[in-house]
């Protein structure tokens, strides 16, 4: 019952009374450096250590978003941390992320001041990064993680990039620029004006620019490139095969195809696994979580899921089935929670 308070009290924290103070900037001291994050204080007792991760988001680690949700843990009465992932920040996707979520993980439980009462962290991730973050926990030793949230996360990761490159129904385009950023240059090499192009549009997306700057930029940009840039954006077919090839062009291509395949590698999760997804998710389909329950299952692990109706891609939405949604997506916040509290090294 407990954990089913604190799981309505998180969507109550997350929803209705947001805070979107940010928390205290520290660095990160890493074995080859630092990063910086934002640290947030619990407002009483201290019952665990939560270290977040944000999405692909333009804003990185700063994200509001993951602000309000790290205050809501830490009313409940946890430490919360958010590290700059760079790789992420800079909206790259690549295998390397994974090494840069371990390291942070180790530096962070290890670190008198950032873990004093040394508690083994739980984790929290959505989107893209929350696959990024389960392989890095998988590739951890046993341990490592006291329990694990994945909102709205992918499994099969050719699968997942295929769906988003090819759902019409997706009428929010900034996934799919994320992959035009990312593998593009693997097909058609140095295109300068197509990937400002590309940035300028996930700007004006992410940032919610008023004014977009794009159609400025397109009314530059030569008759070639405008042209190719829009049957990127519009021609389906198209842009599906010409990403899909670049993909398979990256170089030490089988290396990523491996690390980046959460299917291949959850069964090395040893902590419990909350798994949370919007039903109707039209850039990461809900079936990604289904099959990573189902992977969690064969393999005895320990997972709780929730679909929500109450989610799209991760952010909420309105249902005229709110009430028994909000009770259901209490439960699997508490299940995370209940699994995230004192339990130290």
């Amino acid at each position: 019952m407990k954990s089913f308070l604190d799981g309505l009290k998180l969507i109550v924290n997350t929803s209705l009374l947001k805070n979107a103070n940010k928390g205290e900037a520290v660095d990160i001291l890493l074995p080859n450096g630092r990063t910086p994050a934002l640290v947030y204080q619990p407002r009483k007792k201290e019952r665990g250590l939560i270290i977040t991760f944000t999405g692909f988001a333009m804003s990185g680690y700063q994200d509001i978003r993951m602000v309000i949700l790290n205050n809501a843990f830490a009313k409940l009465g946890f430490r919360v941390i958010t590290p700059k992932i760079s790789t992420i920040d800079a909206l790259l996707i690549h295998p390397s992320a994974i090494d840069e979520i371990k390291v942070v993980i180790q530096s962070i439980s290890a670190d008198p001041t950032l873990n004093p009462k040394q508690f083994c962290p739980a984790v929290f991730a959505p989107s893209f990064t929350a696959g990024i973050a389960a392989l890095a926990v998988a590739e951890l030793p046993a341990k490592s993680a006291s329990s694990l949230c994945l909102l709205g996360a992918y499994t099969d990761f050719e699968t997942t990039i295929h769906y988003a490159l090819s759902n019409e129904k997706n009428m929010d385009d900034y996934g799919m620029h994320i992959l035009m950023k990312n593998f593009l240059k693997f097909e058609l090499g140095d295109h300068q004006q197509l990937e400002a192009l590309v940035q300028t549009a996930l700007e004006d997306n992410g940032l919610k620019r008023q004014v977009p700057v794009l159609p400025e930029l397109l009314a530059k940009s030569d008759k070639e490139t405008l042209e190719l840039y829009q049957k990127l954006r519009f021609n389906t077919a198209f842009r599906e095969e010409l990403i899909m090839r670049a993909w398979t062009k990256i170089p030490d291509f089988a290396i990523w195809k491996d690390r980046l395949d959460l299917a291949k590698h959850a069964h090395k999760i040893t902590c419990p696994v909350t798994i949370i997804h919007g039903i109707d998710d039209n850039v990461i389909p809900s079936s990604q979580s289904l099959l990573l329950h189902t992977l969690l299952q064969e393999n005895k692990g320990i997972t709780h899921l929730e679909l929500s109706n109450l989610l799209d891609h991760g952010d909420p939405k309105l249902s005229f089935k709110i009430f028994g949604e909000v009770l259901n997506l209490a439960k699997a916040f508490g299940y995370f929670i209940k699994n995230s509290q004192a339990q130290s090294f």
